[in-house]
């Protein structure tokens, strides 16, 4: 038998994740976007990422029909952000700075907000419990830096382990 809901998600609440805002155009191509943090690097070679979008988000139905995203990760400093894109507001982008992929079909970057972002194109699609799952080939993307934003047991938290990466090739 599988463990209560709660439990779960006090299991869950056990990890700190980063904070991600997925975000994707509609078909009148308005931006919309969410706050997960369902994120996993699937792969490097081919570069893939995995994310997982609740059934009753307001976004599912646009990243269904565009098949394109781009994930912001977010900075620390970016908490009002969070907490907009993880209600059900539709004004999410009234006030938002950003600028258009080529890459995920015009989807969202929020640069100003990010430490990182990946530009992907949905590759497979799968229904999975509650949630659906998107498998995304990384078309672009770009590191900014800065600190993470992250989030544990139902509060957002700063990395505090920050010291310089080492240098990429090719990484922005």
């Amino acid at each position: 038998m599988p463990v209560s809901r709660d439990l779960y998600r006090a299991i869950s609440a056990s990890f700190p994740t980063g904070v991600l805002i997925v975000a994707t155009l509609d078909e009148n191509k308005a931006p919309r976007g969410l706050l997960t943090q369902a994120y996993i690097g699937l792969s490097t070679d081919p570069p893939l990422m995995l994310i997982s979008i609740d059934k009753t988000s307001r976004t599912l139905s646009a990243l269904v029909k565009r098949r394109a995203f781009v994930i912001n990760f977010l900075r620390a400093g970016a908490e009002d952000l969070a907490t907009l894109f993880a209600s059900k507001s539709d004004e999410k982008f009234r006030e938002v700075g950003w600028e258009p992929s080529p890459e995920a079909d015009g989807s969202p970057i929020l640069r100003e907000a990010s430490v990182a972002y990946a530009a992907c194109r949905v590759t497979e699609s799968r229904e999975a419990g509650d949630h659906w799952i998107f498998i995304g080939s990384v078309e672009a993307g770009e590191v900014f830096g800065g600190t993470p934003l992250m989030y544990y047991k139902r509060t957002y938290a700063v990395w505090a382990a920050e010291r310089p990466a080492p240098p990429v090739e090719g990484v922005g």
